[in-house]
């Protein structure tokens, strides 16, 4: 039930787009979310650079601060603006009058910049060309063409990032389910205590005596129990190997997998939590020497005898065959 009212949660908000036309200021105005204050387009973006060309709604801004449009917009049909009003006009006729319809506080007077240069192109397109319904037509030097979408990528950054918190989750939980999955799962017996969860045909062990399988550790590590934990943190051929055999765990689908870095961590008593994070971090970090290090971190005088039993434990005769060599 948790990803599903995520996923709804999610929906809502994607849907909630943000109105583009202000609930605060009139026709000619912006609304100023810092100041919270109504700013005039004019006074802000300079009179209209093109003849036949007037401020769109908002000077193209939402009450956010965010572009949803361009500042400047074409006549519409049957009105010119030669002049660079901020309004367009009947063509032959007077100037429009325009009344502040809105209702936030006016922000302090500023003066008015000078007026900018005409990007358009200076080209006429043909009654019957696709080109000629296009209220907006400027060319690519245009700054504001290109600003205004990556100003406007506020607007979106909201669902973005509930989709990835809920894909995360989503990770987090199915990691979760299959890690309990494999401690609740059918048990094989070994002759080993712990031992449980593994593959007949993978990371088995020598299938003699309890007795007989501590004379065969004591025999093949046998200066392992002196030996602190840290000093495999400077043996990096060695914690490479354990690495490359220990971290990897099957994708969804795959077998059930005991006798991995997430299991070790967990005779550590590092719960589960730990070890989904520590393997979010791959490949750039190992989950097996970030292990390491928490355990020598929290317990100095951990030893390489006590790292090679769990290893037993689990089944992991590769491992401890590797562990050898520090003997």
């Amino acid at each position: 039930m948790g990803p599903q009212r995520l996923l709804f949660a999610v929906l809502l908000l994607a849907q909630a787009a943000p109105r583009e036309t202000s609930q605060h200021c009139g026709r000619l105005e912006y609304w100023n979310p810092d100041n919270e204050c109504c700013g005039s387009c004019l006074q802000r973006f300079g009179p209209p650079p093109c003849p036949d060309y007037e401020f769109s709604v908002n000077c193209g801004l939402n009450d956010f601060g965010d572009h949803v449009r361009y500042p400047f917009k074409k006549c519409p049909p049957g009105q010119c603006n030669p002049n660079s009003a901020e309004l367009c006009s009947p063509c032959g006729g007077g100037v429009t009058a325009f009344t502040h319809a809105g209702t936030g506080r006016r922000c302090g007077e500023k003066s008015v910049p000078t007026k900018e240069p005409c990007p358009l192109k200076l080209e006429t397109p043909s009654l019957n060309s696709q080109e000629s319904s296009s209220p907006d037509i400027y060319s690519p030097e245009q700054t504001s063409e290109h600003n205004a979408p990556r100003q406007a990528l506020p607007t979106f950054a909201l669902p973005l990032v509930l989709v990835l918190l809920l894909t995360s989750a989503a990770i987090f939980l199915f990691a979760l389910q299959r890690h309990r999955r494999c401690r609740q799962g059918k048990v094989i017996l070994h002759p080993y205590p712990g031992l449980a969860c593994g593959d007949s045909n993978t990371h088995t062990f020598s299938q003699s005596s309890p007795s007989g399988f501590k004379e065969a550790s004591k025999a093949e590590l046998p200066n392992l129990a002196s030996q602190p934990l840290s000093r495999l943190l400077d043996e990096l051929e060695v914690l490479e190997e354990l690495i490359v055999l220990l971290d990897p765990e099957p994708g969804p689908g795959g077998a059930l997998a005991c006798g991995t870095t997430r299991h070790l961590a967990a005779r550590y008593g590092l719960p589960a939590a730990w070890s989904t994070f520590a393997y979010s971090l791959r490949p750039s970090r190992s989950p097996l020497r970030a292990l390491i290090e928490m355990v020598v971190a929290r317990e100095p005088s951990t030893s390489l005898g006590q790292f090679g039993t769990h290893l037993a434990q689990l089944g992991r005769a590769d491992a401890l065959q590797v562990l050898s060599k520090l003997g």
